[in-house]
């Protein structure tokens, strides 16, 4: 990662550790320790607090985790000009916005597990289904008497997909849950 500044007409650049993580965060930032920090460039050696108040404040937690910061140069709404109700406001909509995204993806993944749950029992009961190919010229009824392999591969596919589905749904139904 980088932290970049126009500087006298030219855009100057610090390198700044990082890594990608599986869990809540998603990515870790390894600020430089203040005595490291004084080997970088003149324009950014005196400004290592400012500095990382920027970058905390656009890459923020719970998405973000920081190592190396100094109490000094802990994320404030003072530091980064910000203030503490427009920080809150703007976490607040965030998080709306991201609950009525789960709650959108909750909704269509029951949909279609219950569409596939559908085509599963109303197959078995009649003995026949559609075949679940992408062609349409290939697309056709499969008879459980006439083809009963093909009949049950096809039963098969439809209720993994609705088994997959309200998996997934019922897990993204918790994960809002804990939000």
């Amino acid at each position: 990662m980088y932290y970049e500044e126009l500087q006298q007409g030219a855009w100057e650049r610090i390198d700044i550790d990082g890594e990608m993580l599986m869990g809540p965060a998603h990515h870790v930032i390894y600020f430089a320790t203040p005595e490291r920090w004084l080997t970088y460039p003149a324009w950014a050696r005196d400004r290592r607090d400012e500095i990382i108040a920027r970058i905390t404040s656009e890459l923020r937690q719970p998405d973000y985790e920081y190592h190396g910061l100094t109490v000094a140069a802990a994320p404030s709404a003072v530091e980064s000009n910000v203030s503490p109700a427009a920080v809150s406001a703007r976490m607040d909509v965030s998080q709306r916005a991201g609950s009525r995204a789960l709650l959108g993806a909750v909704l269509v993944l029951n949909g279609l597990a219950a569409a596939m749950g559908w085509l599963v029992t109303s197959g078995v009961a009649r003995g026949e289904t559609y075949l679940p190919v992408k062609s349409a010229v290939l697309r056709r009824t499969v008879s459980r008497e006439r083809e009963p392999v093909t009949f049950w591969v096809s039963i098969g596919m439809y209720a993994a997909i609705g088994a997959g589905a309200l998996t997934l749904g019922v897990l993204g139904a918790r994960a809002g849950r804990r939000r």
